[in-house]
Parts: structure tokens; sequence; C-alpha cells
């Protein structure tokens, strides 16, 4: 079992949780049919509005279908890899569709929580900008039993959905 450092990071909630899905519509299909969660906004994160990207410490690119939609007043994210080496393929290569990560998107000082964690040995394993909104997922797995931890910023600049659905 991997050390746990005491960061001092006072998560104020968990935003968004996140899962990684084979195809968008059927994730969507499912998750409104068994839960009843939607409409849902889909964004297609490629190129140019997607840039930045890294994985695993190296300038990379991927990109990916989302969809977001709450219950309550918590973010359920699906994911579908598109192109490009990911978490997002690592995930469904190594555990199939479901839970990949949760997220923050609370923070006071989201570049600070950033460096924390990189200075207490949890590097950025994914990373990009969607937009003007940057994001990071940090290699949490082990300490968190198996899920990822995402944190971004300037959320208020995403761009506008490609299409919603249904």
């Amino acid at each position: 079992m991997a050390a746990v450092p005491d960061l001092g990071i006072e998560i104020p909630e968990i935003t968004q949780i996140a899962f990684v899905v084979e195809d968008i519509e059927d994730g969507m299909n499912r998750f409104d049919g068994l839960l009843g969660i939607g409409p849902w906004d889909v964004f297609e994160f490629e190129p140019p509005t997607l840039h930045d990207t890294t994985f695993r410490g190296e300038s990379h690119d991927y990109s990916m279908t989302l969809a977001l939609s709450y219950l309550g007043e918590t973010m359920i994210e699906l994911i579908e890899p598109k192109a490009g080496e990911s978490l997002y393929t690592e995930h469904l290569d190594e555990h199939g569709e479901g839970l990949h990560h949760v997220a923050c998107f609370a923070f006071e000082d989201t570049e600070g929580v950033v460096e924390t964690f990189e200075e207490n040995g949890i590097p950025v394993i994914q990373s990009g900008v969607f937009g003007e909104t940057p994001y990071w997922y940090f290699d949490t797995a082990e300490q968190l039993n198996g899920v990822i931890f995402e944190t971004a910023t300037n959320l208020e600049a995403i761009p506008e959905p490609d299409r919603q659905y249904p």
C-alpha cells in the first residue's frame, strides 16, 4: 500500500464524478434510463479547441467526446476516448467501462493545489486546456483505491456544447 502524504489541502466539494464509456450515446441512454440523468451537454474535445495536452509527462495529442449532466449538485461526466492514447484508453484497456475519476473545481487557488500535489510526489499524469479552461489529472489511483483525482479552473470559459442529448 502506498504511503499517503498529508497535503494539507481541504477539498470544498466533489464537483464531478466521471465514467469512461465505449460509446457516448449508449452511456447517456443507460444513465438516463436507469438513473434518470439528463439532458446531457455533449462536447467534442479535439484540436484546436483542445490544446497543450500532456500524457504521462510528455506533450501528447488525444481527443474525446464528453457528456455532462447533473444529479442534484453533482456533475456527472461520461467520456468516450476518440484518438490518441490517454488515461481513458488505458482505463478501457485495463478495467473496461466504469468509474474513472472524481474532481473538485471549487478551489480558490487551483494552481497552488496542483503545485502542492506535485511537491508531495503526486504528479500530473494528464492535462490540457479546453478553450481557456485548463485541467489536471493526478496519479492518485494507488492512494484512492483505483480512482484518479482531477481539478480544473476557469470553468466559466468552457465553450458552448456541440449538442444536447436528447
